[in-house]
């Protein structure tokens, strides 16, 4: 994640993965030091683990960083506006879903049904998703920065999903409702409110994306 991480990751307190194991007692030792007024907290030697920082909810303002690769429903159920998730590495299966109020970052490639069901908060994938992401999308922003396989979209009934690059056959099928809005594929006129847009969505997270993606620093020139 770079420099900043490495900066964060030294003044975090460290939560050594490996050493617990039970992802219940993961969370149980989250909570904790969030309730300390600790404000980050980093998952140390991840490599698999399910349901990592699922479903907490509370009102903590703070940052959780994922360090390796997520298993699968990272950050599952999250309801708590002031926590920042963000994964290191990649994340397996439903990472994001059930989201309500939060935000959730993963870096690296996500596995299927990124952001199901999500109904608020926001949720960005750097590297590219799997199938289905953003089934069944009923709020807040999801962000697709490195394309997804089939059915982006699918059944999507509110909010707006963001996608750029590369998707697999049948986005947006069966869309009841929200945006789905393309980024970098439109006229001149569209594209620059578009960017706008996803600009807009991105900012809570925006400083994490910096030199990950070319199009985000700066005036964020270099969408196509």
């Amino acid at each position: 994640m770079g420099a900043r991480t490495d900066l964060l990751s030294s003044i975090a307190v460290a939560i050594p993965i490996p050493e617990i194991r039970d992802y219940r007692a993961v969370n149980l030792e989250i909570v904790r030091l969030l309730e300390q007024g600790h404000r980050t907290i980093r998952l140390a030697g991840v490599g698999g683990q399910r349901l990592l920082a699922a479903g907490l909810i509370g009102d903590w303002e703070a940052e959780i960083l994922v360090d390796g690769d997520a298993g699968p429903e990272l950050a599952a159920g999250l309801d708590a506006p002031g926590l920042t998730i963000i994964g290191g590495g990649a994340a397996e299966d439903g990472a994001a879903s059930g989201l309500r109020a939060g935000r959730v970052t993963v870096m690296g490639q996500v596995g299927t049904a990124f952001g199901y069901a999500q109904r608020g908060g926001l949720a960005v994938a750097v590297g590219r998703a799997g199938p289905r992401a953003g089934l069944l999308q009923a709020g807040g922003d999801l962000v697709l920065l490195g394309g997804a396989g089939p059915l982006a979209g699918e059944r999507q009934s509110g909010g707006r999903l963001f996608a750029r690059g590369r998707l697999g056959a049948h986005e947006a099928h069966g869309r009841r409702g929200g945006q789905f809005i393309w980024i970098g594929t439109e006229s001149k006129t569209e594209h620059e409110g578009h960017r706008a847009a996803w600009l807009s969505a991105i900012g809570p997270v925006r400083r994490w994306l910096d030199g990950a993606d070319p199009a985000v620093p700066g005036d964020a020139t270099q969408l196509d």
